[in-house]
């Protein structure tokens, strides 16, 4: 599982004064041109009772397929409520519903992206931060809300669902109003053992994992290392036989660390290092492990002995690992494809979603719907804007897709599709873009740049940048 954080996207090599400055009327154009944010994904769900019912977050919408990814449709973020930079997690349920934590509250569709409504009672209006299926009972959720009150008290409170996110009751006691919390997971050997971590809210902010193996009634806390006020720790994953094993990403100025607990938060291990480590993913037994940065590739490792091996040279924005395979999301302008499929564990991949597959909002969707209101009328500027299909009516769509580069983690792997050729394409809002250097998106990325400042964290993103795709430190073996 992916968790959010930040956005890290990487910075493109080839952005021109020129081309920058032709675009800046894109900061006039509408809230459907992706908000001016370089077009990437961040999370993939899989439908376990349906492999050919996917999802993917992306900065400009959230995209399903039905037929295993020959044609996507597009839902934009007002069907789902929420209008700009918010990069929400998702979870989907047992009888394929899917649940959005927002800002403001919870958002679920229950007939695969038409109708959406939001989370009433105790979840309603509340921030929430994160969402986690329980694997032994797909039907069952948890999610964890953490609000900033008034007071400057802080309400984090634990709350679960027995029926795919229609009604909701608080799990265990509210935490302490000092804490603040980030994620949240269950264990699947054991249910009842639910794991958060977070920070203190003063006077050191230690970050913290906490502990319950009642299911919410009574916490235990574990200090993280190194984690603090800047660097903040978050669950990537608890190991699916051993409720004990957890993994964490930590936060760094520098470098983001894994870190490993074996006996449920006592101690801890600093197993690997990246410059951005956004991507994070267990085998469906546990044996293995992946994880990715969007600056130094993709990267496994026997979960008996955590010693890291680099398997590609992939721009991995996210992770997820199923009976069918690892899949990953990536820069498609420079790696070919959107989202893609391995069956190799990470040596290849096949596109599984590529902006020419995608097709606009549902066709299912009427206009009494959600999406089918909002949608319609913002798709032309945004598939104008992504360079995409716009219409899969006329044979576009399956055909013609990406190809994957091949490669090891030290080989390009650019693949086709990564850049192009071409002179120069129509932006959304009727702004002209003309490109330099990449072909139609690299002068894209250029606008979004300037206009919409993409800018935000550029400096520290630079600075990793600058020693290299991956500042590494692995484990030479087990203890």
């Amino acid at each position: 599982m992916t968790r959010p954080s930040v956005n890290r996207s990487r910075i493109f090599p080839a952005i021109t004064i020129g081309s920058a400055a032709a675009c800046i009327c894109l900061a006039a154009s509408t809230p459907a041109s992706a908000n001016g944010r370089y077009p990437s994904a961040g999370q993939i769900l899989v439908d376990p009772a349906d492999p050919d019912h996917l999802w993917i977050r992306a900065t400009y919408g959230v995209l399903t397929t039905s037929d295993g990814g020959e044609r996507w449709s597009w839902i934009c973020e007002p069907a789902i409520g929420y209008i700009g930079i918010e990069d929400p997690m998702m979870v989907l349920t047992g009888d394929g519903s899917i649940l959005v934590g927002l800002f403001g509250g919870l958002s679920a569709t229950h007939d695969r992206g038409c109708q959406w409504e939001l989370g009433a009672g105790g979840v309603a209006d509340r921030n929430i931060v994160d969402l986690s299926i329980d694997r032994a009972e797909p039907g069952s959720v948890i999610l964890l809300g953490s609000s900033v009150l008034g007071s400057d008290e802080i309400l984090t409170q634990v709350w679960e669902s027995k029926d795919d996110g229609r009604t909701w009751a608080q799990a265990g006691v509210d935490l302490p109003s000092t804490f603040l919390g980030v994620t949240l997971d269950s264990a699947p050997s054991d249910p009842r053992r639910l794991y958060v971590s977070g920070r203190w809210n003063g006077p050191s902010f230690q970050g913290i994992l906490k502990r319950s193996m009642d299911r919410g009634r009574t916490w235990e806390d574990f200090d993280v290392p190194g984690s603090d006020e800047r660097n903040l720790p978050y669950i990537g994953a608890v190991d699916p036989v051993d409720p004990d094993v957890v993994y964490v990403r930590r936060d760094g100025d520098e470098a983001d660390t894994l870190l490993v607990t074996r006996d449920g938060g006592a101690t801890w291990e600093e197993v690997f290092q990246a410059a951005s480590l956004v991507g994070l993913a267990l085998s469906p037994d546990g044996s293995k492990i992946a994880v990715g940065s969007d600056y130094g590739g993709l990267w496994t490792a026997p979960t008996a002995t955590l010693t890291f091996t680099p398997v590609r040279n992939l721009g991995v924005r996210c992770l997820t690992w199923t009976p069918r395979g690892l899949f990953a999301c990536a820069d498609e302008f420079v790696d070919g494809f959107t989202a893609g499929i391995s069956t190799d564990e990470g040596q290849t991949f096949s596109p599984l979603m590529t902006l020419d597959r995608l097709c606009g909002p549902p066709p299912a969707c009427g206009s009494d719907s959600e999406t089918g209101e909002a949608c319609p009328a913002l798709w032309p500027a945004t598939a104008s804007f992504l360079g995409a299909a716009g219409s899969c009516d006329a044979g576009a769509g399956a055909s013609g897709t990406a190809t994957a580069g091949g490669g090891g983690a030290g080989e390009s792997g650019t693949g086709a599709g990564a850049g192009g050729s071409g002179t120069g394409a129509a932006a959304g809002g009727g702004c002209a873009c003309e490109a330099s250097g990449k072909g139609r998106h690299g002068g894209l990325l250029g606008c979004m740049i300037v206009a919409a400042g993409v800018l935000c964290g550029a400096r520290r993103r630079a600075r990793k940048a600058s020693s290299g795709r991956m500042a590494l430190g692995v484990r030479a073996g087990p203890s």
